[in-house]
């Protein structure tokens, strides 16, 4: 009888089971290859925060239930396999067409989220973020409507078995959808190419269902796509080169009469290199920590999270020439691309530090030397800092690497001294070391965090050179113990430090916001 009524409707009872199985596995890695490569497409314009991330994994989520809710009604009207290889057909030439399409959109933040009217930047986030959900949509409606189509050829007995079959291919796609674009494509080929593979895939799978030679034509509108639009850049003043690595995508562009580096830029710099000393941001205050020490001391520091290497550098040019002896810098940068970028554009020389590739907290993990000086620099995205190096766990493990008369130091981006992030650090360095001072430092919303196990004083701004007088001048005259008050100490537990930072950019958005929705 099943058979029947199916034969009424029109059903096409003639797609094998491994048909299906072969289908479901190819959408299911699409729908995780437009999860990634929407986030990499929006990082340079938006950055690559939670806010971000729950933007669009929200609308991804929204989308494949609404998919499953429609696939599995259009499925009971229309169980036929060419209506669902169509859907799929159509659905690819969108993906490849995707950053096509997203790119009006994104040109309206071309200066980054905290530099950008509110609206606008909301505005394009949701907007861009919606151009993912018609495809996402479609291939939810996928499995549902493939069980149905398998169900035509089996008994109502094995429904249970081929339904679990066909979910468990999906996931299998999804794998695939995760690994292949994460470790290959998108970092060997980019975003773009990413895209057109898996808009091209869903046209294959959808024309092998349709079984129409003459849609096999829409095979040539990625290619399309492809030739006539060349690679997404962020256009930005002075923009020198921009290249996806593995862990971040990274922009090198003019700034000033020097070179910047962001990465997954909505807001802030990694490195900056000036021909000229000095660079009138936060860097300029760990330049001062080694007039801590006596000048014919021999002198090691760890950098953990080396960037371009402008530490290092500055201690090259603004400190080692006073010294009796060079710094011995040991640089931690956990993705090597950054360092070609700095021997390259931000006169990081040979020799200047000991580079190791690394994540900072498993270096520390894995090596048992001191130092006078641990500088903590290290952002995974924008002004976001790793909540792993944030804990009391992680400083714990950095005061075993510290000499006795050493001291850490760390730039915080606050936006006053009351800020729940910078009093949580404090009182996290505070449960860990004796003695802690914060002072100001240059920039617009840094500060400089010093802990020690000895009495702390500020660098004496009588030993140092002429030109960075005035910078140790000012971190001496608001140098001081904080006391931040019971609240938060940061755990490996728990440690909000993302939720903290949104909350900053969001104090600054949210004013902007409402005065445009007022006016």
């Amino acid at each position: 009888m099943a058979a029947e009524a199916d034969r009424e409707a029109g059903a096409d009872p003639n797609v094998p089971l491994w048909g299906l199985k072969a289908f479901v596995t190819v959408t299911g890695a699409a729908v995780m290859a437009i999860e990634f490569s929407s986030q990499r497409l929006l990082a340079p314009f938006f950055g690559n925060s939670q806010l971000v991330w729950g933007v669009v994994i929200g609308l991804i989520l929204l989308a494949l239930s609404v998919g499953y809710h429609w696939g599995g009604r259009l499925a009971d009207r229309m169980p036929r396999a060419q209506v669902l290889g169509g859907l799929v057909l159509g659905t690819g030439v969108f993906t490849a067409a995707l950053p096509v399409l997203a790119e009006p959109l994104l040109l309206l933040t071309v200066r980054g989220v905290l530099d950008t009217p509110a609206g606008v930047v909301l505005g394009s986030l949701i907007g861009v973020a919606i151009l993912f959900l018609p495809p996402v949509l479609t291939l939810g409606m996928v499995s549902p409507w493939a069980i149905r189509l398998a169900m035509q050829r089996r008994s109502v007995g094995d429904s249970g078995q081929t339904a679990g079959s066909l979910y468990a291919w999906a996931t299998v796609g999804s794998l695939l959808g995760t690994f292949v674009p994460v470790f290959w494509t998108i970092p060997s080929f980019g975003v773009r190419a990413t895209l057109w593979g898996a808009g091209a895939a869903l046209i294959l799978a959808g024309w092998g269902m349709t079984r129409r030679w003459a849609s096999g034509l829409l095979l040539g509108a990625p290619l399309l796509f492809a030739h006539f639009a060349g690679p997404l850049l962020k256009p930005m003043p002075g923009l020198v080169t921009e290249v996806e690595t593995p862990y971040q995508f990274a922009e090198v562009y003019q700034w000033g009469n020097g070179v910047a580096l962001s990465v997954n830029d909505g807001a802030g710099i990694q490195s900056v290199y000036t021909p000229s000393r000095l660079t009138g941001l936060y860097y300029d205050a760990f330049v001062t920590l080694p007039y801590a020490f006596s000048l014919q001391r021999p002198l090691s520091a760890l950098v953990l999270g080396m960037g371009a290497g402008t530490i290092p550098t500055m201690f090259r040019k603004d400190v080692d020439p006073w010294r009796h002896t060079p710094i011995r810098v040991t640089g931690v940068e956990i993705d090597p691309v950054l360092t070609a970028l700095g021997q390259r554009y931000f006169d990081l020389k040979p020799g200047t530090a000991q580079v190791v590739h690394q994540d900072a907290r498993v270096y520390l993990e894995t090596h048992r030397q001191t130092f006078p000086l641990i500088v903590v620099d290290a952002y995974s995205n924008e002004i976001y800092i790793p909540f792993t190096l944030t804990t009391r766990q992680f400083f714990t493990l950095a005061a075993q690497h510290l000499s006795p008369d050493g001291m850490l130091a760390l730039n915080v981006n606050a936006l006053s001294e009351s800020s729940p992030l910078l009093q949580d650090l404090e009182r996290t360095l505070l449960s860990v070391f004796p003695d802690v001072a914060v002072a100001r430092a240059p920039g617009a919303f840094n500060y400089l965090l010093v802990a020690a196990r000895h009495p702390l004083k500020p660098p004496d701004p009588a030993k140092m050179p002429a030109f960075l007088k005035a910078t140790g001048l000012e971190l001496a005259t608001t140098w001081h113990r904080p006391h931040p008050g019971p609240g938060l100490v940061f755990t490996d537990d728990r440690a909000p430090v993302d939720t903290l930072t949104d909350q900053m950019i969001l104090s600054r958005l949210w004013p902007a916001l409402s005065q445009s929705s007022s006016s």
